[in-house]
């Protein structure tokens, strides 16, 4: 197997890929007059293809954490974006949905995120496109297994827990 180039590693190069993303989407909804962040549209993308997702499987997906991610949806509630619903079998988990407002601001996302990845792809033939998304999730399905065996292998090789010792007052100690 051929060393990896170390002038441009391939994790360098993905994060870069994923960071500019970022900035040029943000930048072209800021223009549209779009008052949503990236992370926030990412949030609406999520919603309108799985309607009542809870905060916590937002930010798993959205990669952010899930303080993020709940400042994230009050934002959207406030401008009427989202409405949450308790879950009827946990309380204390808020379901969210997309209302017909959120929806139309998602249309305006994803025709900006459509451009954003045509304007990425420039230069590519329709065979190059789906040569590097077949790759791009081959190397995810890889790491997903990976991450999967990783966490499977310490669950395994770790300690099982004790129960926790009985709280005893401490004792004086004799002189």
């Amino acid at each position: 197997m051929p060393a990896a180039d170390k002038s441009d590693p391939l994790n360098l190069a993905l994060k870069q890929l994923d960071n500019l993303c970022r900035i040029v989407m943000s930048a072209r909804l800021r223009a549209q007059g779009v008052e949503t962040s990236y992370p926030a549209a990412a949030a609406l993308a999520f919603l309108e293809e799985t309607p009542g997702l809870s905060g916590a499987q937002l930010a798993r997906w959205a990669m952010v954490t899930p303080q993020t991610m709940n400042q994230i949806l009050a934002g959207l509630e406030r401008d009427g974006l989202i409405r949450r619903e308790p879950d009827p079998e946990h309380g204390r988990i808020l379901r969210t949905f997309l209302t017909a407002k959120g929806q139309a601001e998602n249309r305006r996302c994803e025709s900006l995120g459509d451009q954003l990845i045509e304007d990425m792809q420039a230069g590519m033939t329709r065979a190059d496109r789906n040569e590097f998304l077949r790759l791009i999730r081959r190397c995810r399905d890889n790491l997903q297994s990976l991450a999967k065996d990783e966490k499977d292998g310490a669950e395994t090789a770790a300690p099982p827990r004790r129960a926790a010792a009985k709280k005893q007052a401490p004792t004086k100690r004799k002189r």
